[in-house]
């Protein structure tokens, strides 16, 4: 078990400016983890900060946006000692967090791998590639926030993690598939659509035929077991508020899933949310499971 130092308080005032940023783009996120510690909140912020505005440019085929972002990090993760101001871009916050914490940057590697399939707009062609994905843009988040969560190793805990990242990524592509596909984005795999003799066309119609509702649920099926390693993972957390962060964030997307199910995909067009009375409940479950 590693201990590691506090982050001093001039650079915490630093990252506080990813705070607003997801408050405002990701309220679940934000409601998840805003009561830990600041060190592990803003360093969180910071992350989720700058992965999103990757994931813009990747999604707007903004190549100018994307590439700057990504030499940023590239300059910055090559470069010794980094000292913090209030000049530092976001990529020179996020290569201090992961020095402080002890983050493989290969992870950020990865993820790039994964924006650029949706900056090159490459198709997905089977299960398989699909996972992979997932892993990318969403198993790597996950084993970022479990280092800056857990003082036990990742590697012992990698394929939990990682199957949450699926799972939570898959639960976002089954959420949005409908405003994905108007915008001519789809992550339905081909070998799927061929098994259930369906065109990606049909997921631009809000009320799918019933082989589209079969398809979804069959992902959905998917993702839910792979939400059987939330105690796997939560366990490695020894801190309260770590944990209950954790496994609320993951509790949230869970429910936007069981959701998701039960009302079968009937309408692609209504975005399925968890609402701010849902979100309390699970809050109050989450905590009472973690009191001692």
């Amino acid at each position: 078990m590693v201990t590691i130092p506090k982050i001093p308080n001039r650079v915490l005032e630093i990252f506080s400016s990813s705070k607003a940023a997801i408050k405002q783009n990701s309220s679940s996120f934000y409601f998840a983890f805003s009561k830990l510690d600041k060190d592990q909140a803003y360093s969180i912020f910071v992350i989720y900060d700058y992965l999103r505005q990757i994931d813009d440019a990747a999604d707007n085929h903004d190549r100018i946006t994307f590439n700057k972002l990504i030499f940023w990090w590239e300059t910055a993760c090559n470069t010794n000692n980094i000292v913090i101001n209030k000049t530092s871009n976001i990529a020179d916050r996020v290569a201090y967090i992961f020095n402080h914490f002890s983050i493989d940057t290969k992870l950020m590697t990865d993820m790039i791998q994964g924006q650029l399939r949706d900056l090159n707009n490459i198709e997905i062609n089977t299960l398989s590639e699909l996972e992979t994905y997932c892993y990318q843009v969403a198993g790597t988040v996950g084993c970022m926030i479990f280092c800056i969560l857990s003082r036990n190793s990742i590697e012992n805990n990698r394929k939990a993690v990682i199957n949450l990242g699926i799972a939570l990524q898959l639960t976002n592509i089954l959420r949005d598939v409908h405003e994905d596909a108007m915008a001519d984005r789809y992550f339905i795999p081909k070998q799927l659509l061929l098994k259930y003799d369906i065109q990606k066309q049909v997921l631009l119609e809000s009320k799918p035929d019933i082989q589209t509702q079969s398809l979804l649920q069959y992902l959905a099926r998917l993702a839910l077991s792979k939400y059987a390693e939330t105690d796997v993972i939560t366990d490695q957390i020894l801190d309260r508020k770590g944990k209950v962060a954790l496994e609320l964030s993951i509790n949230v997307y869970k429910k936007i899933l069981t959701k998701l199910m039960k009302n079968n995909f009937v309408d692609l067009s209504k975005r399925v949310y968890v609402t701010p009375q849902e979100k309390l409940l699970l809050l109050l479950k989450t905590f009472s499971k973690h009191i001692k």
